[in-house]
Protein backbone atom coordinates (compact mmCIF):
# COMPACT_ATOMS: atom_id res chain seq x y z
CA UNK A 1 0.00 0.00 0.00
CA UNK A 2 1.10 3.66 0.04
CA UNK A 3 0.41 7.31 0.84
CA UNK A 4 -2.19 9.39 -1.02
CA UNK A 5 -3.35 13.00 -1.14
CA UNK A 6 -7.13 13.15 -0.90
CA UNK A 7 -9.51 16.08 -1.29
CA UNK A 8 -11.89 16.37 1.67
CA UNK A 9 -15.17 17.90 0.46
CA UNK A 10 -17.45 20.25 2.33
CA UNK A 11 -19.67 18.62 4.96
CA UNK A 12 -17.72 15.37 5.28
CA UNK A 13 -15.75 14.50 8.40
CA UNK A 14 -12.18 13.26 8.11
CA UNK A 15 -13.47 9.88 9.33
CA UNK A 16 -16.05 9.86 6.48
CA UNK A 17 -13.22 10.29 3.97
CA UNK A 18 -11.21 7.48 5.58
CA UNK A 19 -14.23 5.15 5.30
CA UNK A 20 -14.63 5.97 1.59
CA UNK A 21 -10.91 5.31 1.09
CA UNK A 22 -11.16 1.94 2.88
CA UNK A 23 -13.92 0.84 0.52
CA UNK A 24 -12.10 2.12 -2.57
CA UNK A 25 -8.83 0.39 -1.66
CA UNK A 26 -10.31 -2.72 -0.10
CA UNK A 27 -8.45 -2.37 3.20
CA UNK A 28 -9.34 -1.38 6.75
CA UNK A 29 -5.82 -0.13 7.41
CA UNK A 30 -6.12 3.57 6.49
CA UNK A 31 -5.04 6.51 8.65
CA UNK A 32 -4.77 10.27 8.16
CA UNK A 33 -2.17 12.80 9.27
CA UNK A 34 -4.37 15.62 10.55
CA UNK A 35 -8.11 16.17 11.00
CA UNK A 36 -10.10 18.71 8.99
CA UNK A 37 -13.40 20.02 10.42
CA UNK A 38 -16.60 19.14 8.49
CA UNK A 39 -17.03 22.74 7.25
CA UNK A 40 -13.44 22.88 5.96
CA UNK A 41 -12.19 21.46 2.65
CA UNK A 42 -8.84 20.60 1.16
CA UNK A 43 -5.80 18.37 1.63
CA UNK A 44 -6.10 15.23 3.72
CA UNK A 45 -3.04 12.95 3.56
CA UNK A 46 -3.92 9.27 3.93
CA UNK A 47 -1.50 6.47 4.73
CA UNK A 48 -2.53 2.90 3.92
CA UNK A 49 -1.34 -0.59 4.77
CA UNK A 50 2.07 -0.78 6.43
CA UNK A 51 2.59 2.88 5.48
CA UNK A 52 0.35 3.88 8.39
CA UNK A 53 3.67 3.61 10.26
CA UNK A 54 4.57 6.89 8.52
CA UNK A 55 1.81 8.84 10.30
CA UNK A 56 3.97 9.84 13.32
CA UNK A 57 6.53 11.33 10.91
CA UNK A 58 3.90 13.39 9.07
CA UNK A 59 1.50 14.72 11.73
CA UNK A 60 3.89 17.46 12.86
CA UNK A 61 4.35 19.04 9.43
CA UNK A 62 3.43 22.66 8.79
CA UNK A 63 0.12 23.38 7.11
CA UNK A 64 -1.09 26.09 4.75
CA UNK A 65 -4.67 27.41 4.69
CA UNK A 66 -6.81 30.10 3.15
CA UNK A 67 -9.33 31.24 5.77
CA UNK A 68 -12.46 33.34 5.28
CA UNK A 69 -12.88 35.34 8.51
CA UNK A 70 -16.18 37.22 8.91
CA UNK A 71 -16.43 40.14 11.38
CA UNK A 72 -19.20 41.62 13.50
CA UNK A 73 -20.50 38.34 14.93
CA UNK A 74 -19.35 34.99 16.26
CA UNK A 75 -20.71 31.47 16.77
CA UNK A 76 -20.30 28.90 19.57
CA UNK A 77 -18.09 26.69 17.37
CA UNK A 78 -16.27 29.67 15.79
CA UNK A 79 -17.24 28.48 12.31
CA UNK A 80 -20.26 28.66 10.00
CA UNK A 81 -22.24 26.00 11.87
CA UNK A 82 -24.11 28.73 13.78
CA UNK A 83 -26.14 30.04 15.43
CA UNK A 84 -24.95 33.57 14.79
CA UNK A 85 -24.20 35.73 17.84
CA UNK A 86 -24.01 39.43 16.86
CA UNK A 87 -21.16 41.55 18.18
CA UNK A 88 -20.03 45.14 17.67
CA UNK A 89 -20.20 45.86 13.91
CA UNK A 90 -16.80 46.20 12.24
CA UNK A 91 -16.20 48.99 9.76
CA UNK A 92 -13.70 47.58 7.25
CA UNK A 93 -10.27 49.14 7.82
CA UNK A 94 -7.53 47.48 5.79
CA UNK A 95 -4.67 49.26 7.56
CA UNK A 96 -5.74 48.13 11.05
CA UNK A 97 -6.49 44.65 9.75
CA UNK A 98 -2.99 44.26 8.27
CA UNK A 99 -1.46 45.56 11.49
CA UNK A 100 -3.32 43.03 13.64
CA UNK A 101 -2.55 40.19 11.24
CA UNK A 102 1.17 40.92 11.52
CA UNK A 103 0.93 40.55 15.30
CA UNK A 104 0.19 36.83 14.97
CA UNK A 105 3.72 36.25 13.68
CA UNK A 106 4.95 36.99 17.21
CA UNK A 107 2.38 34.79 18.95
CA UNK A 108 3.82 31.78 20.80
CA UNK A 109 0.77 30.54 22.75
CA UNK A 110 -2.96 30.51 22.11
CA UNK A 111 -6.06 29.21 23.90
CA UNK A 112 -7.74 26.43 21.85
CA UNK A 113 -11.41 26.76 20.85
CA UNK A 114 -14.02 25.52 23.33
CA UNK A 115 -15.14 23.08 20.63
CA UNK A 116 -11.87 21.16 20.24
CA UNK A 117 -10.49 17.73 21.09
CA UNK A 118 -8.22 19.14 23.81
CA UNK A 119 -8.65 17.22 27.06
CA UNK A 120 -8.92 18.65 30.57
CA UNK A 121 -8.95 16.07 33.32
CA UNK A 122 -9.63 13.36 30.76
CA UNK A 123 -12.68 15.21 29.34
CA UNK A 124 -12.65 16.45 25.73
CA UNK A 125 -13.44 20.15 25.48
CA UNK A 126 -16.07 19.73 22.76
CA UNK A 127 -17.95 17.12 24.81
CA UNK A 128 -18.15 19.52 27.76
CA UNK A 129 -19.15 22.41 25.47
CA UNK A 130 -22.02 20.39 24.01
CA UNK A 131 -23.31 19.81 27.54
CA UNK A 132 -23.17 23.53 28.22
CA UNK A 133 -20.18 23.20 30.55
CA UNK A 134 -17.19 25.51 30.48
CA UNK A 135 -13.68 24.09 30.80
CA UNK A 136 -10.71 26.31 31.54
CA UNK A 137 -8.39 25.64 28.61
CA UNK A 138 -4.73 26.52 29.08
CA UNK A 139 -2.81 28.28 26.29
CA UNK A 140 -0.88 25.90 24.04
CA UNK A 141 2.22 26.46 21.91
CA UNK A 142 1.45 27.73 18.40
CA UNK A 143 3.50 28.89 15.45
CA UNK A 144 2.29 31.37 12.80
CA UNK A 145 4.94 31.40 10.08
CA UNK A 146 3.15 33.40 7.40
CA UNK A 147 -0.01 35.52 7.68
CA UNK A 148 -1.12 37.36 4.53
CA UNK A 149 -4.27 39.28 3.64
CA UNK A 150 -5.44 38.16 0.18
CA UNK A 151 -8.82 39.86 -0.19
CA UNK A 152 -11.09 42.14 1.83
CA UNK A 153 -14.70 41.36 0.90
CA UNK A 154 -18.07 42.84 1.80
CA UNK A 155 -19.46 39.34 2.50
CA UNK A 156 -18.23 35.71 2.49
CA UNK A 157 -18.11 34.57 -1.14
CA UNK A 158 -16.26 31.69 -2.81
CA UNK A 159 -12.98 32.62 -4.48
CA UNK A 160 -10.79 30.92 -7.04
CA UNK A 161 -7.30 30.00 -5.88
CA UNK A 162 -4.14 28.69 -7.54
CA UNK A 163 -0.62 27.66 -6.47
CA UNK A 164 2.28 30.08 -6.93
CA UNK A 165 5.95 30.00 -5.99
CA UNK A 166 4.98 31.86 -2.78
CA UNK A 167 2.06 29.61 -1.85
CA UNK A 168 -1.64 29.41 -2.77
CA UNK A 169 -3.33 32.71 -3.61
CA UNK A 170 -6.52 34.01 -5.17
CA UNK A 171 -6.62 33.76 -8.95
CA UNK A 172 -9.41 34.47 -11.40
CA UNK A 173 -8.55 31.33 -13.38
CA UNK A 174 -7.90 29.04 -10.41
CA UNK A 175 -9.83 26.41 -8.52
CA UNK A 176 -13.14 27.51 -6.97
CA UNK A 177 -13.28 26.90 -3.21
CA UNK A 178 -16.41 25.45 -1.62
CA UNK A 179 -17.82 27.55 1.24
CA UNK A 180 -20.60 26.74 3.70
CA UNK A 181 -23.88 28.64 3.21
CA UNK A 182 -23.25 32.17 4.57
CA UNK A 183 -24.83 32.99 7.92
CA UNK A 184 -24.97 36.73 7.16
CA UNK A 185 -23.56 39.29 4.68
CA UNK A 186 -20.75 40.35 7.01
CA UNK A 187 -17.43 41.99 6.04
CA UNK A 188 -14.94 39.19 5.46
CA UNK A 189 -11.20 38.82 5.02
CA UNK A 190 -9.60 36.03 2.99
CA UNK A 191 -6.31 35.31 4.76
CA UNK A 192 -3.48 32.97 3.79
CA UNK A 193 -1.88 31.19 6.77
CA UNK A 194 1.15 28.95 7.15
CA UNK A 195 1.14 27.45 10.66
CA UNK A 196 2.88 24.83 12.74
CA UNK A 197 1.32 21.71 14.17
CA UNK A 198 -1.40 22.19 16.78
CA UNK A 199 -2.55 25.63 15.59
CA UNK A 200 -6.35 26.03 15.43
CA UNK A 201 -7.50 28.36 12.64
CA UNK A 202 -10.83 28.85 14.44
CA UNK A 203 -8.86 30.28 17.37
CA UNK A 204 -7.09 32.57 14.90
CA UNK A 205 -10.46 33.93 13.73
CA UNK A 206 -11.67 34.41 17.31
CA UNK A 207 -8.52 36.26 18.38
CA UNK A 208 -8.38 38.41 15.24
CA UNK A 209 -11.91 39.61 15.97
CA UNK A 210 -10.98 40.43 19.56
CA UNK A 211 -7.92 42.37 18.43
CA UNK A 212 -10.17 44.43 16.14
CA UNK A 213 -12.72 45.07 18.91
CA UNK A 214 -15.44 42.87 17.48
CA UNK A 215 -16.43 39.24 17.12
CA UNK A 216 -15.26 37.01 14.28
CA UNK A 217 -15.61 33.44 13.05
CA UNK A 218 -14.53 31.22 10.18
CA UNK A 219 -17.04 31.44 7.36
CA UNK A 220 -14.87 29.18 5.20
CA UNK A 221 -11.58 27.29 5.24
CA UNK A 222 -9.51 25.36 2.71
CA UNK A 223 -6.30 23.53 3.56
CA UNK A 224 -4.02 24.05 0.59
CA UNK A 225 -0.94 22.19 1.78
CA UNK A 226 0.28 19.65 4.33
CA UNK A 227 4.07 19.66 4.42
CA UNK A 228 5.16 19.08 0.83
CA UNK A 229 1.74 17.90 -0.35
CA UNK A 230 -0.32 20.59 -2.09
CA UNK A 231 -3.98 20.74 -3.06
CA UNK A 232 -3.06 20.23 -6.72
CA UNK A 233 -2.02 16.63 -5.91
CA UNK A 234 -5.35 15.60 -4.36
CA UNK A 235 -7.95 13.21 -5.75
CA UNK A 236 -11.43 12.25 -4.48
CA UNK A 237 -11.26 9.38 -1.99
CA UNK A 238 -13.64 7.27 -4.12
CA UNK A 239 -11.10 7.33 -6.99
CA UNK A 240 -8.11 6.06 -5.01
CA UNK A 241 -8.06 2.61 -6.60
CA UNK A 242 -6.93 4.13 -9.91
CA UNK A 243 -4.88 6.97 -8.40
CA UNK A 244 -1.09 7.11 -8.31
CA UNK A 245 0.37 7.04 -4.78
CA UNK A 246 2.74 9.78 -3.70
CA UNK A 247 6.48 9.23 -4.03
CA UNK A 248 8.50 9.45 -0.78
CA UNK A 249 10.24 12.63 -1.94
CA UNK A 250 6.81 14.27 -2.39
CA UNK A 251 5.50 13.55 1.09
CA UNK A 252 8.27 12.98 3.65
CA UNK A 253 9.78 16.07 5.31
CA UNK A 254 13.36 14.83 5.15
CA UNK A 255 15.96 13.83 2.52
CA UNK A 256 15.62 10.72 0.37
CA UNK A 257 18.55 8.31 -0.09
CA UNK A 258 18.45 5.75 -2.92
CA UNK A 259 19.96 2.37 -2.01
CA UNK A 260 21.65 -0.31 -4.07
CA UNK A 261 20.16 -3.80 -4.00
CA UNK A 262 22.68 -5.09 -1.44
CA UNK A 263 22.00 -2.10 0.83
CA UNK A 264 18.24 -2.74 0.66
CA UNK A 265 18.82 -6.29 1.84
CA UNK A 266 20.90 -5.05 4.80
CA UNK A 267 18.25 -2.51 5.79
CA UNK A 268 15.50 -5.15 5.74
CA UNK A 269 17.67 -7.16 8.12
CA UNK A 270 18.00 -4.16 10.43
CA UNK A 271 21.72 -3.63 9.79
CA UNK A 272 22.95 0.02 10.16
CA UNK A 273 24.41 1.55 6.99
CA UNK A 274 27.71 3.52 6.97
CA UNK A 275 26.15 6.59 5.33
CA UNK A 276 27.26 9.99 6.77
CA UNK A 277 23.83 11.61 7.19
CA UNK A 278 22.31 13.41 10.15
CA UNK A 279 18.69 13.31 11.27
CA UNK A 280 15.85 11.42 9.64
CA UNK A 281 16.11 10.19 6.05
CA UNK A 282 13.86 8.13 3.78
CA UNK A 283 15.52 5.09 2.19
CA UNK A 284 14.24 3.88 -1.20
CA UNK A 285 15.25 1.22 -3.68
CA UNK A 286 16.23 1.97 -7.29
CA UNK A 287 12.55 1.80 -8.34
CA UNK A 288 11.59 4.54 -5.88
CA UNK A 289 9.83 2.19 -3.43
CA UNK A 290 10.09 3.19 0.21
CA UNK A 291 12.26 0.70 2.11
CA UNK A 292 12.69 2.36 5.50
CA UNK A 293 12.92 5.52 7.55
CA UNK A 294 16.29 5.80 9.26
CA UNK A 295 18.11 8.25 11.51
CA UNK A 296 21.72 9.27 11.06
CA UNK A 297 24.29 10.43 13.59
CA UNK A 298 26.73 11.73 10.98
CA UNK A 299 28.51 8.37 10.66
CA UNK A 300 25.87 5.70 10.11
CA UNK A 301 22.13 5.27 9.58
CA UNK A 302 20.08 3.35 12.14
CA UNK A 303 16.75 2.00 10.89
CA UNK A 304 13.64 3.40 12.62
CA UNK A 305 10.85 1.87 10.49
CA UNK A 306 10.98 -0.79 7.77
CA UNK A 307 8.48 -1.15 4.91
CA UNK A 308 8.09 -4.44 3.06
CA UNK A 309 8.90 -4.34 -0.70
CA UNK A 310 5.56 -5.93 -1.59
CA UNK A 311 3.75 -2.94 -0.03
CA UNK A 312 4.32 -1.05 -3.29
CA UNK A 313 5.69 2.38 -4.00
CA UNK A 314 5.99 4.88 -1.15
Amino acid sequence: MAVYAVYKPLGATSHDVVEVARRALGTRKVGHTGTLDPLATGVLVLATGSHTKLVPFLTGEEKEYIAWVSFGATTPTLDAEGPLEPRTPWEPDEASLRRELAGFLELEEQVPPAYSAVKVGGVKAYEAARRGEELELAPRPVSYRQVELLELLDRPVPLRIAPTAEGWRTSGRGRLVELPPPLAPLPTAAVRLVVGSGTYVRAFARDLGERLGTGAFLSGLVRTRVGRVGLEKTVPAAELRKAEPLAPADVLPFPVVELAHAEVRRVLEGVPLPIPARGLVALTDRAGRLVAVAEGDGFKLKVRRVFKPEDGRG
